[in-house]
């Protein structure tokens, strides 16, 4: 989600606002996310799918091995998990005890599953979260053994009781996001579980930014009431000022005094500093001074002569010239050029070090 920002800073930066509303607007989703008018969106978008198709792989094995995991647990455990609390209320209780039924049959299911059976689910969950680690010689070899070589002939019953443990927590789950829903009709929630649950998310993330844009209309109000509460003191207090006459005006003039008094001596000090001037610089060196200043306006205009003499052969050497500015002139010429020096900097550099072994076999 972008950070709000407070009107005030926006009114004050023309500059920050224009770029702020081309950002939130044509660049950049309220998620932060880039438009899809960016060259890189598509493959962006690529990554995030191959990503989303990740996790929900990896969740998928997470919910198959906590679910056998649960399947394999004592039935006292789910008992006491999947038992509800005791209503008050007549209605209350004749709506919880399917629920209680349901539990207790679930109960009954996993504490009749044979030995076998348990065992396959108590071994299923190790084997699950180390096959990927495991060498292929001791993978194969615990397949080959028993209870593992019985897997396909269970593999009904297994899936039967996992079936039965998905169902029961996603009914767990259907029963939080439908509070009001009669247990007996609670399953029918259960295919909806995703499309509900990313609509709350969208729902709770829309509510967030609505609440921060409040909070934030909310103190700008709060920051103009404040200073309109504080202009109303200060016309308050200059009316009651104003009602204190005498003493009001006599310090106003008393003010008035020492501005005029600041003045004069303003005055005095300007009058000082030209006596001072005058003393400092005599006519001699005031006539010096103008003979100086003439002789650099000389010096300017050779110096401007000396930079049009400048330009005039760099344009013959292809490179031209315009307002102190190089801009593109000849460029066979100028390519022309760059080579010979290039080639002039090799051949300095080749009788440098031919004159260094001269002087060395000297």
């Amino acid at each position: 989600m972008l950070p709000p920002i407070d009107e005030a800073v926006l009114k004050n930066n023309p500059d920050f606002d224009r770029l702020y509303k081309t950002v939130t607007g044509s660049l950049l989703n309220p998620d932060g996310s880039s438009r899809s008018n960016d060259p890189t969106a598509k493959k962006r978008d690529a990554v995030r799918e191959e990503l989303r198709a990740h996790r929900l792989k990896a969740t998928k094995q997470h919910l198959l091995r906590r679910a056998i995991v649960s399947a394999a647990s004592p039935p006292k455990q789910q008992q006491q998990q999947s038992q509800p609390q005791q209503p008050h209320h007549r209605q209350t209780r004749s709506m919880q005890q399917p629920r209680t039924s349901a539990s207790t049959s679930t109960s009954a299911s996993t504490s009749a599953l044979p030995p076998e059976i348990l065992d396959l689910l108590l071994l299923l969950s190790p084997l699950l979260s180390n096959a990927n680690t495991m060498p292929a010689s001791s993978l194969t070899l615990l397949l080959s053994r028993p209870p593992f070589s019985d897997l396909p002939t269970h593999f009904p019953a297994l899936a039967s009781a996992i079936s039965s443990t998905l169902t029961r927590q996603a009914s767990a789950l259907a029963r939080v996001l439908n509070p009001h829903t009669n247990p007996s009709y609670i399953h029918r929630s259960i295919p909806t579980l995703a499309a509900s649950t990313a609509s709350l998310k969208t729902s709770v993330s829309c509510a967030t930014l609505s609440l921060s844009r409040s909070r934030q209309r909310a103190t700008h109000d709060l920051t103009t009431h404040l200073s309109r509460h504080a202009q109303a003191l200060a016309a308050l207090i200059r009316i009651l000022e104003s009602k204190h006459g005498p003493s009001a005006r006599s310090a106003e003039l008393r003010a008035a005094d020492a501005g005029l008094e600041t003045q004069t001596w303003a005055l005095a000090a300007e009058a000082l500093l030209w006596d001072v001037r005058r003393t400092v610089y005599p006519p001699e060196a005031r006539r010096a001074l103008t003979n100086y200043r003439r002789h650099l306006g000389d010096a300017r205009m050779r110096a401007a002569d000396a930079i049009r003499v400048r330009e005039a052969e760099l344009e013959d050497y292809g490179v031209a010239v315009v307002e102190g500015h190089e801009h593109e002139g000849d460029e066979a010429k100028e390519r022309t050029m760059r080579e010979m020096a290039r080639v002039w900097r090799e051949m300095e550099a080749r009788l440098d070090e031919v004159r260094g072994d001269l002087d060395r076999l000297g």
